[in-house]
């Protein structure tokens, strides 16, 4: 395997890892391919973030100056009992310039995202597997007091010959509040905006994840998203396949309400008969 870019890692990072292909960029990191050096060739997805003035630190036990938000918040939602849809973080480190997380990288993998575009039609049994897996990531996160933030699919990674979900990205999370959020301070994904969101001062962090979740259960289905514009999720009609069974159309309708207090709660998402079928 080649080695490269290594003017991103630390000097004792790179006698750990060899650095392969690049697996993703975004603004504010990039995602390489990594194999231990010392493992039996184990593989590891190494996701590099330089650091900036804005970042969020937390402390937490153990450490004697903040952590990273991002690498605090999935230590505490990686303490056992884990949860296996959530992507493990093994180590991180950090340097002068930036941290470098060392996470779990099952294969083959590929996001939800491009599973849905790539995978042909999926049936509403298998997208039901797909939603069990992300809903129980979901309220492990806020079991921890954790609120993801950012939940998509391509935030999900599908691993091919078992069809296991793993939620990854927590650098939008944050602590649950139960006086909530500012609606300034969401930076998920726009097309899973809710409304709140764009029409009130505060959102609560379980009434944005239902939404998220009928977002995401809705471009499962459908293979494209419900709602492609700020004004079509303020007040846009959403218009479901007639095909779908009417527990599935119940599901998706009760919790794509804009009133977040008419929205299923996570656990009457679960156990919703579309959930129990």
């Amino acid at each position: 395997m080649s080695i490269f870019c290594f003017c991103v890692f630390s000097g004792s990072f790179v006698s750990l890892f060899e650095v392969g292909h690049l697996i993703t960029s975004g603004n504010f990191s990039k995602v390489y391919e990594g194999t231990h050096a010392f493992s039996d060739k184990v593989k590891v997805a190494l996701k590099c973030i330089p650091k900036r003035r804005v970042d969020r630190y937390l402390d937490i036990s153990g450490h004697s100056k903040p952590v990273l938000a991002e690498v605090a918040l999935m230590m505490r939602v990686g303490e056992a009992p884990s949860c296996p849809n959530i992507l493990e973080l093994h180590q991180w480190l950090e340097d002068e310039s930036s941290f470098t997380l060392i996470l779990e990288y099952p294969e083959p993998c590929r996001t939800l995202e491009d599973y849905i575009l790539f995978s042909g039609p999926i049936s509403e049994a298998q997208a039901r597997l797909f939603m069990l897996q992300v809903l129980q990531a979901v309220k492990h996160c806020h079991e921890r007091g954790v609120y993801h933030g950012d939940i998509r699919s391509r935030n999900v990674l599908v691993t091919l010959h078992s069809l296991e979900l793993k939620l990854f990205d927590f650098r939008c999370a944050r602590l649950i509040s139960s006086k909530g959020f500012e609606s300034s301070q969401y930076h998920g994904s726009e097309a899973y905006t809710p409304p709140e969101v764009l029409g009130q001062s505060t959102f609560h962090a379980a009434a944005a994840d239902v939404w998220a979740l009928a977002v995401l259960l809705f471009e499962i289905i459908h293979r494209y998203l419900p709602f492609e514009s700020f004004d079509a999720i303020q007040h846009g009609y959403v218009r479901m396949d007639p095909t779908l069974s009417t527990a599935c159309h119940d599901l998706i309708f009760h919790c794509l309400s804009r009133n977040p207090a008419h929205r299923l709660t996570l656990q009457q998402l679960e156990e919703h008969r579309w959930m129990k079928a």
